[in-house]
Parts: structure tokens; sequence; C-alpha cells
């Protein structure tokens, strides 16, 4: 996403050529939008790297990491069209992925235009748009599925006639968008008023984060009780490996994700109930390749499905999930997508446990940040993922967007990784001053 005006540099088709595997010579790669570690892991494949990505976040470094940059608003389909065919006209593309939620559809309308064999955009858009995604749930839902109450927000009488007909509380959200970012749980009538107004100040909000989202439309659901996880899956030819099974630990002021701990705390007939509905979910949505990020709540009737993203998730769970079962869910994207690897028939036995929390600091610009090096080198620290240092801003943590970044660490059980990974973001500390 864009945090300044592009420059001269910025505004170049980089064109430095990365060397590609041997074997695979020939294979050329359309990676949309992303982080730097996602470029690299793409470079590693070994295929022909080519970038597209919002101008402001283009760096010099990454010339080096990829044969060709192409600066360009990715989410305008009217802006990256005809340069992706421009660009499949110097060699055809041999698969087109994005791990980064607004790059998703993006990506997806690249395969259609291109004919290739990953997600289609009517796939991809069900996990981007949640009322695609109930909708699509309550049309294919199998009898005795859960199915979860849900109508758009069309303003205040739309939610008292929600909680009228379905109870209290409600949940309101934006249809796209991700991190948790303008989710509002509404527990009575007496609420609404209250709700409707921060809906309208989200619609106006100039959040720096949320350019790429449509925070417009909004939907209400039916709130679900129950502890909330989620499952990490990759998809192989429509055949769904759960991979992980994620405990989210949720701050409730304002229902972001603070931790995540693998493998959730459940019994192992609950786990086998949540792999199967997973599962059923997917072929459900007709995902047939790649990387999910389901997010469900074990309720009293059983896994319900909550949102769910065609990508990789966050808070280095893809760290977490190589350390414990040996596969990098973020390389796979790309060594899958290209077919140098065969299909994983199911999930391998993990050894321990990992948890990551979210760091946070009293709002401010940074002055000082004591600790970092210390925790790095503690035997337990699986990574440090640290996105400010002297002079950045801090906001107030109003959303996951809001944080700076993650600490995540390994030890033999959930309980004892959790209670670690909260010692060890003890040490760091974040001095800010208004």
């Amino acid at each position: 996403m864009r945090r300044g005006p592009p420059t001269t540099m910025e505004l170049c088709t980089a064109m430095n050529p990365a060397p590609a595997s041997p074997a695979t010579p020939s294979a050329r790669l359309l990676l949309v939008g992303g982080s730097s570690g996602h470029l690299r892991k793409a470079r590693a494949s070994g295929a022909e790297v080519t970038w597209c990505q919002f101008p402001g976040e283009i760096r010099p470094e990454h010339s080096a990491l990829a044969a060709e940059i192409i600066p360009v608003d990715y989410t305008d389909w009217t802006q990256l069209r005809p340069l992706v065919l421009k660009a499949q006209e110097q060699a055809a593309f041999a698969a087109a992925v994005s791990l980064t939620e607004p790059g998703l559809d993006p990506a997806a309308r690249v395969n259609d235009l291109l004919g290739l064999a990953g997600t289609s955009y009517e796939v991809s858009h069900r996990f981007t748009d949640k009322w695609l995604m109930r909708r699509r749930l309550a049309e294919t839902a199998a009898p005795g599925t859960p199915v979860v109450a849900t109508a758009l927000f069309t303003g205040r009488d739309s939610l008292k006639g929600f909680g009228a007909e379905h109870g209290y509380p409600v949940i309101v959200k934006p249809t796209s968008g991700t991190a948790s970012f303008g989710v509002l749980k509404v527990d009575g009538a007496d609420e609404a008023d209250a709700a409707c107004q921060q809906v309208s100040r989200l619609r106006a909000s100039g959040h720096p984060l949320i350019g790429a989202y449509d925070v417009d439309r909004f939907i209400i659901e039916k709130f679900v009780e129950g502890p909330l996880y989620s499952a990490e899956s990759f998809s192989f030819d429509g055949h769904h490996v759960v991979m992980a099974i994620t405990e989210a630990i949720t701050d409730q002021r304002n229902h972001v994700h603070v931790g995540h701990a693998i493998p959730g705390r459940m019994t192992a007939e609950s786990e086998a109930t949540v792999v199967e509905a997973v599962r059923g979910f997917l072929d459900a949505m007709g995902f047939r390749d790649g990387p999910a990020h389901t997010e469900f709540k074990l309720s009293p009737r059983g896994p319900v499905v909550i949102e769910s993203q065609n990508r990789v998730g966050g808070a280095l769970l893809s760290t977490m999930i190589e350390a414990l079962y040996g596969t990098d869910p973020q390389a796979l994207v790309f060594t899958w997508a290209l077919r140098q690897v065969p299909a994983i028939a199911d999930r391998p036995a993990g050894h321990g446990a990992a948890t990551s929390w979210l760091i946070v600091a009293v709002p401010g610009h940074v002055r000082e940040v004591r600790g970092l090096e210390e925790i790095r080198a503690m035997p337990s620290t699986l990574a440090v993922d640290l996105w400010v240092g002297p002079g950045d801003l801090v906001r107030s943590f109003d959303g996951q967007w809001d944080g700076l970044g993650h600490v995540a660490t390994r030890a033999a059980t959930t309980d004892e990784a959790i209670r670690l990974c909260q010692d060890t973001l003890s040490r760091l500390h974040i001095i800010t001053e208004p």
C-alpha cells in the first residue's frame, strides 16, 4: 500500500535479470503485491519473477530480487490489465499468485485473462467478499450444517430489525478487509445508534492502511458463541490438507487477535470434526489450489466458519508451521503453483508448540527500542518481526494494523509456548513520546 508519492526511480520498470533454477529455466511467475519476504521466496523458487507493486512500496534493493518490476496500483484492474498483457508478450507466465489480501482478486483476474490454472476470480471473490461467502454457504450447506444468519447492513433500521429477528449480540463488519478492521459487536438494541455512528466514521476513516480495501459495504451477522481458532490449510488439485490448527487469543475490546498458538488446544475428537468441516467448506467455496486461512469457532453446534482468506495467515504463522511441521506454506505457494513439488498427502506429525504475540506500545513517536537484541538471542525465539523504529508513529490500538509486529517463540507444549511468548514480549520496551 502507498506510503508516499512515487519517485522517478519507482515509476520506471526495473529490468535486472534474476538467475533461474536449472530445473525450471523457462518458468515465469507473476507476483501481485506483497512484501519483500514474499518476493524473496518467489525468487527462491527459481522462476523468473515479475512483480506488480504499488509505486510507493518499491525500494532500490527490490531490483535485485525480480527480473521485472511493474509499478502500478494493482487493485485497479483498468491499470493492471494492459500492463500484464504487455508483459505477457515478452514470454508467457506459468502462474500468477499473491500472498497479500488486496492482491488476491487481481491475481485471480490475471488467471482468467491468461487462462492460467490458478484460482479464478469468481472463486477468489467468494473469499474476499464476506457477503458472497455467507450467501455461498447458505446455498450449498448440507443438512445439519450450522448456518450463520446474515444480512446486508443498510442503516439503523436494518440493524435493529436483524436484532429483533435473530436476537443479540450481533456482529457488524465490512464485507472486505482484513486484520479485524471495523468489526463491531452490538450487544443490544440500545447500542444500535452508536454502532451506526461508528460505521459512518469507519466509512470516512483516514486510516493509512485501508486504502486498498472497500469499507463502504457492511454486513450483520448473528454472533457465534465459542472459542476462536483458525485452520491453516493447503489444497492440491482439490485435496485439502489442514496443515495446522491455530488457537486465537482475542482482545475483547476491539476483537483483534493478539495471540496465535499452534497447535490449538482441543480434543482429538474436536480436531477431527474441524478437519472435516474445513474440507467441506473449501469444497463448497469451489477452492482447489493453494493456501487458506479459515477462522472458525467451536460452537455448541460444532465448528462454525466465521470467515476465510485464500492466502497464508499472518502473525508469523508460516514461520511457526515450518518450525513445527517442516513445511513453509508461503514457499509452497510458489513451488506448487509452478508444479515443482508433489502434492502433500496429509499433515506430518508436529514437534512441539509455538506462539506469536502482537507487539503494541503507547501512542506517539518512537524514541527508543530496548531489549530487541536480547529477545532475538533467546534460544526459544523463533522470529521477531518489528515494523517500527525511532521516529516512527505509533497509532492508538484500534485494530490489528495498529500493532507494531510480532514475536514468536517455541516450546514443548502450547501452554508453555503462550507463557514463554508473553514473558519474552515483556522484555521488549518501545519508548514513545507525544
